[in-house]
């Protein structure tokens, strides 16, 4: 076979990949050539392998946003080889690179090269995988369009920071809500951004459950599976609600409706994880970051799913003293109520436990 000019031979996970010469490493990355590649987003496209490969219902998949096509030839070589792939990138240059990976590992992935709003037109899909470089929100109604009943999308939003509250003015531009910083910002604009796609699904009669949703590196990432009918989209809209944070007490409050300027939303209130979902994801060692992978899906799997967590540094600097053990802390907390870590902040923990209760354990311990 032939490779695209100025490409390389690579591997992520257990397949050989070909891939733009130079590209990006870092971050959100930088456009560099025509055809976009990350190496970072590796993680990313493992979760993918991983959530396909436990999607067995899944038969037909729109890779949006495909670039060179490696998520889609990695699911279809380490996941899935029996799911009907279409890796659409309106590039056709980037079509060389998809085709290029799809020959040299025989997978059942086919180019198109068209705008995706016009292939989410022609054809509806079991799943539709969105990754485009920034915010989601243009294609989002699309996709909506584009899925069968009960259909699941995962979605991605790099643009983290106006969903976490450092550009709140491009937060309500873009998604219709109020961000804010906080210490918990990162999970509050992963629920923003669910907030709005559940906002555009109930435009078209349809609600959504959350099946796995997390925060990493530079983006956020939620997979949602469609529930059918005006009342289910009435179920989700319930879900949506506001978040008020004082800095000078640490109190956060939950509400449905808006009761201050400050409050951070409209934003999902429920879940985050699917747990019976999450219960058949695996991380075998053909993972490019497997370590990383079993280390999340644990931490997702024993998660508390409630809207907020606490910073063991906010707690510690309220109250003017050093931070506890986290192990120590999560076990007294879990005498009183029930707590665990989160994959939010490696020194974040969330629990049922009022405020109040969670100082006064704190004290206790100094």
């Amino acid at each position: 076979m032939s490779l695209p000019e100025n490409s390389v031979l690579s591997r992520e996970g257990s397949t050989e990949i070909v891939i733009p010469a130079v590209h990006s490493v870092h971050g959100p990355g930088k456009r560099i050539g025509r055809v976009f590649f990350n190496g970072q987003m590796a993680f990313n496209r493992d979760v993918s392998v991983m959530f396909l490969a436990a999607s067995s219902q899944t038969r037909l998949m729109l890779d949006a946003m495909a670039g060179t096509g490696v998520r889609s030839v990695r699911i279809a070589h380490e996941a899935r080889p029996d799911l009907e792939i279409i890796a659409n990138d309106k590039d056709p240059e980037a079509c060389t690179y998809i085709d290029a990976n799809a020959e040299l590992n025989q997978a059942n992935v086919t180019s198109c090269a068209d705008d995706l709003r016009r292939t989410l037109a022609k054809r509806v899909f079991d799943y539709v995988d969105l990754d485009p470089f920034g915010s989601p929100v243009h294609f989002i109604p699309a996709v909506i369009q584009g899925l069968k009943r009960h259909g699941i999308a995962g979605i991605t939003a790099t643009d983290t920071a106006p969903l976490a509250g450092t550009y709140p003015k491009k937060c309500f531009r873009r998604y219709g809500a109020i961000s804010a910083r906080s210490p918990f910002g990162h999970e509050t604009g992963l629920r923003i951004l669910i907030g709005h796609i559940v906002r555009e699904a109930a435009k078209e009669d349809r609600g959504l459950e959350c099946l796995l949703s997390f925060y990493a590196d530079h983006y956020f990432r939620t997979f949602v599976r469609l529930t059918e009918g005006g009342a289910e989209a009435d179920k989700a809209l319930a879900n949506l609600g506001y978040l008020d944070y004082d800095p000078l007490t640490a109190i956060r409050t939950i509400s449905p409706e808006r009761t201050s300027k400050k409050a951070i939303g409209p934003l999902w209130l429920g879940p985050l994880h699917n747990q019976e979902f999450l219960e058949n994801m695996q991380a075998g060692d053909n993972l490019q970051t497997h370590n990383r992978c079993r280390k999340y899906l644990e931490l997702w799997q024993n998660e508390l799913d409630v809207p907020y967590f606490y910073e063991n540094d906010e707690i510690a600097s309220h109250l003017k003293a050093s931070p506890q053990p986290m192990e120590d802390l999560l076990a007294a907390l879990n005498e009183r109520g029930k707590a665990s870590k989160t994959h939010f902040s490696p020194t974040g923990f969330k629990t049922d436990l009022e405020l109040a209760e969670i100082l006064e354990i704190y004290q206790q311990r100094l």
